[in-house]
């Protein structure tokens, strides 16, 4: 479904990221994860052509990314970013409303209403939903955030969809952080794939199928969960002690990082 082929971003002559490859196929919970300037979110800025990469290709079912027309990818692949800038202060409703923008033209129909309704009562946040969206706390505009990036992908009859979380858990207390990552995963089910940036490496273990584990803009390991979460791995990657076991109640691998 996607397919990365010997990606590359370089700006100013330094190179931020070199040769990454990996596939994804319909059902995969991917959690990239590594240290500050890794290249987390470059990648993922680079796979949702916000940036060109300046070396390799990135496919879609079977496309090339740079083959599909914006109105398109947009019904196939919404993005969750880090910092999410509004011309004025909406209303949360408008806000959640604007991922529904690619599947109407003029007015939103019945439909698109319902599909915002769902999102803003998956990530609770239909109570603020006549709130401005400035005079909310972080953790609640993560939040609203993730309901437009749902709303956005909220079509069951064009099949299997994307979507990038560059670190939506970013202001959410413990309790959120658990919820999101479950209603991330309860996407993932319904046959889609989801590429997720956390720092979180507990979290990245206890939710995805996957890890793409990053060192200065490149690949230093890819694959299932307990494969890439080893002691040696983790130690090369954030050069620092850590102990890994297994999680004591769902069995996924634990990562604990004490001092010298």
């Amino acid at each position: 479904m996607l397919e990365v082929e010997q990606i590359s971003y370089c700006i100013k002559g330094k190179s931020i990221l070199s040769d990454i490859s990996f596939e994804l196929e319909r059902g995969d919970f991917l959690a990239i994860i590594g240290t500050n300037g890794a290249g987390k979110s470059t990648l993922i800025k680079t796979l949702s052509q916000e940036l060109r990469p300046s070396h390799g290709e990135v496919r879609w079912k079977n496309r090339s990314l740079s083959s599909w027309k914006p109105q398109d990818i947009a019904l196939e692949r919404a993005v969750m970013t880090q910092h999410v800038g509004l011309s004025q202060d909406f209303k949360v409703e408008e806000v959640v409303l604007m991922g529904r923008y690619p599947h109407f033209k003029h007015q939103p129909t019945s439909e698109d209403k319902d599909c915002v309704w769902r999102a803003m009562q998956k990530t609770q946040v239909e109570h603020l939903a006549q709130r401005n969206y400035y005079s909310l706390s972080g953790g609640e505009r993560q939040r609203v955030q993730f309901a437009r990036a749902l709303t956005q992908m909220d079509s069951p009859q064009r099949g299997a969809k994307m979507l990038m979380l560059d670190e939506p858990l970013n202001n959410l207390d413990l309790k959120h952080q658990h919820y999101a990552l479950q209603l991330a995963q309860d996407f993932v089910k319904e046959g889609n794939i989801l590429l997720l940036v956390i720092h979180d490496i507990n979290l990245a273990a206890m939710y995805a199928d996957k890890i793409l584990l990053l060192k200065n803009g490149r690949k230093l390991a890819f694959g299932d969960t307990a494969e890439v979460l080893s002691e040696q791995n983790l130690q090369r990657a954030y050069e620092f002690n850590l102990k890994v076991t297994a999680h004591p109640f769902v069995g996924c691998p634990a990562v604990h990082f004490y001092p010298t």
